[in-house]
């Protein structure tokens, strides 16, 4: 099953004319139409019907992203191959063994996930709850078309494997944040980096940010508001900057609302005004198509690229013994958590904070936020100034951005 493999088709045009249906009388399937659905194939580039119709079902009624699709391909084929290695197992034809596995079966192979792979808990609860969705939440359930497959399920009390334990989340604090950004001499760089710390979006949400949304925050910060302490007006250190996330339900984008720094919307707006900015932003017709920041080439950033860019610089640090981990797109996001988590200025209370956290990093569960309850101890030394007080998330930007912001010159090119 090394070579298992899937294929998704999302309303796409198909030539489905040499399909098996088209044989007997006329045409049955046509190249014209447009077909959404997921294909898996076993090693000798048969399809497996069962798995096929599984993910090509749950993809075509929104029930799944394309992401998770690719996932739920994987975790089947890796029980799969499993399966077939087992002596009762062996004589069946593709995926056939799933019709009658037991639940006995299955916590054999999830036990020798921990024990002979040693596998996290918490991926032998990905592996354990897409089998449950594959066998209890579509082969034994009957369907619009078709009744269920199996008359029993494995799963009839819920999922088989234990509790997840919960690790302490490893990020990125403000002191590694500096040290990395200064491996690069690129200011557009330092920015992306600074950014998507101060601002904890995900690395598949950047290329979605645009130059409108800059716009819309930057109009809001300039905005004077009134303390409820005196009558002079005050302008926020912080602005709300719209987030198309990737996470929303029936493969939709989820908008949501993260907190930007005042300090860290105005370098934003320097490299917005640089000649090297301007002359890819040209391609674009308005502010709502023009990506907030581009690559070395001028294309909107993937996150492939962001990732790539992360481990180079991650890689000058650790050789010249700046750094004792690398740098990963998420560890920065963790890294924003825990900056909002310790500004004094935002909400009253920790409760308050967390519920911010949660807001802004999109969790749907405050359960998804409270694994930033846990914070290291060394975290703490870069957060106070010289009296030992907690600076705010505002001053702690604000102070990077000085210590690390570059000239961009007509000469640079990326």
């Amino acid at each position: 099953m090394d070579q298992f493999s899937s294929y998704i088709v999302a309303n796409e045009s198909v030539d489905l004319s040499k399909s098996l249906l088209n044989e007997d009388e006329g045409v049955w399937l046509s190249v014209n139409k447009l077909h959404s659905g997921v294909v898996a194939l076993d090693e000798k580039m048969r399809v497996l019907p069962l798995i096929s119709e599984f993910l090509s079902y749950s993809f075509r009624n929104n029930k799944i992203s394309r992401h998770t699709a690719k996932t739920y391909a994987k975790n089947l084929s890796y029980f799969l191959a499993y399966l077939k290695n087992r002596k009762e197992f062996q004589k069946t034809h593709l995926d056939e063994a799933f019709l009658t596995v037991s639940k006995f079966v299955i916590e054999e192979y999830l036990a020798e996930l921990r024990t002979k792979y040693d596998l996290s808990t918490a991926t032998v609860r990905n592996r354990d709850a897409t089998l449950q969705a594959f066998i209890h939440k579509f082969l034994y359930q009957n369907h619009e078309l078709r009744n269920a497959y199996i008359e029993k399920s494995p799963y009839s009390n819920g999922l088989i494997s234990g509790p997840v334990k919960q690790k302490l989340v490893i990020s990125c604090s403000l002191d590694e944040l500096t040290k990395l950004i200064i491996q690069s001499g690129s200011e557009r760089e330092r920015l992306i980096i600074q950014f998507i710390f101060d601002s904890g979006v995900r690395r598949s949400e950047l290329l979605n940010i645009t130059k409108q949304d800059i716009e819309d925050a930057i109009e809001f910060n300039s905005q004077k508001l009134i303390h409820q302490n005196t009558d002079m007006p005050v302008i926020s250190p912080y602005a709300p900057l719209s987030i198309q996330g990737v996470k929303g339900r029936h493969n939709n984008t989820k908008q949501r609302m993260t907190l930007v720094s005042r300090a860290v919307l105005n370098r934003i707006m320097r490299y917005h005004a640089s000649p090297l900015y301007k002359k890819h932003s040209r391609k674009y017709s308005s502010l709502s198509e023009t990506p907030a920041f581009f690559n070395a080439e001028g294309r909107p950033i993937t996150p492939k690229c962001l990732s790539k860019l992360l481990d180079r610089l991650s890689e000058r640090a650790l050789k010249k013994g700046m750094l004792s981990k690398p740098m990963s797109p998420h560890k920065l996001r963790h890294g924003y958590a825990y900056d909002l988590l310790q500004s004094p200025d935002i909400g009253q209370t920790y409760v308050d904070r967390l519920a911010v956290v949660q807001k802004s990093l999109g969790h749907a569960f405050l359960s998804s936020t409270e694994v930033y309850t846990k914070i290291p101890t060394e975290l703490y030394k870069t957060i106070t100034n010289s009296d030992g007080e907690l600076l705010t998330k505002a001053d702690r930007m604000d102070r990077l951005v000085k210590s690390t912001i570059l000239k961009i010159s007509l000469k640079d090119k990326k």
